[in-house]
This record gives structure tokens, sequence and C-alpha cells, in this order.
């Protein structure tokens, strides 16, 4: 199973040659072409993941490639190959959209390892919606991808769980971070404390209004004016009478 489809772009065949060995054996379909012309001719009758352009090239380099490709609305992630380190032209290839520039020879490794991210890419941003790749490019060129059917089946996994009295614990390395729960529990979570205060506010009320009777009103008097023998006698009255 192809692991994405690149198309190489260069001039020399010898390392169109190389490179497309290269990423064919790590399971790439790749499809070559000398020259940029020969390569927008390509993209207009097939589509492709990346595009691995050579910057020096006759009549059409690879900025001017690129370029060709954003007038075209030719979608795919771009890695730019310069023969030696050129700012100038990395940073051009950058505002033009290019994923990467990187500089000749390229080993092995490092192509497969760059190529693998393009596709990736690519393939992760076909399937956000154009609209919001303009309004959110940066937070968008590198996000995960998950199907709406997947994405929906896991959260009605995950809320029926919650809507029957459930709670679920949400962890980031193995340590809780939030807690999903119903609207139900989290009323009765977040009301509690006003119940509690409005309990306790009502008996404050109730003692205060019994204290205003005329009856209390004596007993308070007579309490003020007793001696201490008095008032052992009435607190042992007290004790035997609620035993």
């Amino acid at each position: 199973m192809s692991r994405g489809r690149v198309l190489i772009v260069d001039d020399e065949p010898s390392v169109l040659k190389l490179y497309s060995g290269a990423l064919t054996r790590a399971g790439f379909e790749v499809t070559g072409a000398a020259s940029g012309l020969e390569a927008l001719r390509r993209m207009e009758k097939a589509t492709f993941d990346t595009v691995l352009s050579d910057h020096t090239m006759p009549k059409m380099n690879g900025l001017s490639l690129l370029g060709e490709m954003r007038a075209r609305s030719l979608d795919a992630s771009v890695i730019l190959m310069l023969d030696a380190p050129d700012n100038r032209a990395a940073i051009r290839a950058t505002e033009l959209g290019a994923l990467q520039s990187l500089v000749k020879p390229i080993s092995v490794a490092l192509l497969q390892k760059t190529v693998v991210h393009a596709v990736e890419l690519h393939r992760s941003r076909k399937s956000i919606p154009a609209g919001l790749h303009k309004s959110h490019p940066d937070s968008l060129s590198a996000a995960p991808s998950i199907t709406a059917t997947a994405a929906k089946n896991e959260f009605g996994r995950l809320l029926e769980k919650v809507l029957h009295g459930g709670f679920m614990v949400i962890t980031k390395h193995d340590t809780a971070k939030a807690v999903l729960i119903s609207v139900d529990e989290f009323n009765e979570i977040s009301n509690a404390p006003g119940r509690k205060l409005d309990t306790l506010s009502r008996e404050f009320d109730a003692l205060l209004a019994a204290m205003q009777k005329p009856k209390a009103h004596a007993g308070m008097k007579a309490a003020f004016g007793a001696s201490p023998k008095q008032l052992g006698q009435a607190a042992v009255a007290a004790a035997r009478k609620r035993a």
C-alpha cells in the first residue's frame, strides 16, 4: 500500500533516479519530472501529496514552479531542494507556501523523514475546510484529523455514560485534568453551598424570633438575675428533664 504520491522535479537524471529509488523503496508512489513545465503538466492530470523540486533549473526554477502551483490552485506540500545554502530563496519559498527547504546532497534518512511529514501534513489539511485554513493558518497547519463519524460515535458513548448518572475523568500523562459531568450534576454541586447557607439563615431567623417572645424574655431576665446556686439547680433540672 502506497504511503503517499510524490512528484520529484529535477533536471539532473542522476539525482532524479537516486531520490526516486530511495522513496520508492520506502513505500511511496513516485513520479519524476525533468522540468518545471513537465511537472505542471503531470499535476494537471494527477494529484500528488508532495512535490520535491530542485530550485536551480533552466526556464522555470523551483520558486517559479511554486508560484505557478499556487496560481493554478495545485494543492500539494512542497519541499524545495537547494544546491547550496540560500536564506533568501528559503524565505521566499516559505512565503510562497513551501513546507521546507533542504540543501543537497540530502541523506536518505532525512529525505524519507521529511517526505513522510509532508504527506501527513497534506492529508490532514485536506480534511479541514478551506475557510478555516484562511482564518487559522498557523494553528491548523499540523492539526491531527478524525472522521466525523468516528468523532460522533466516540463522543456519543461518553455522553450516554454521563447522562445516565456517570462521569468521565479526562487525564493527561496519567494525571486527572478535567471531569465531564451532566448539567443536573453540575447544578447539584454548584448550588449546594447556597442551599446550606439558606438553611442556616432560616434556622437563625427562627431562633431570633423565638428569643423575642415574652416567655423567652422572662427566662433570659431570670437567668441574668439568678445566683450561682439557682443556675446550678436549673441546669440539673434541665438535665433530668432531657434524660
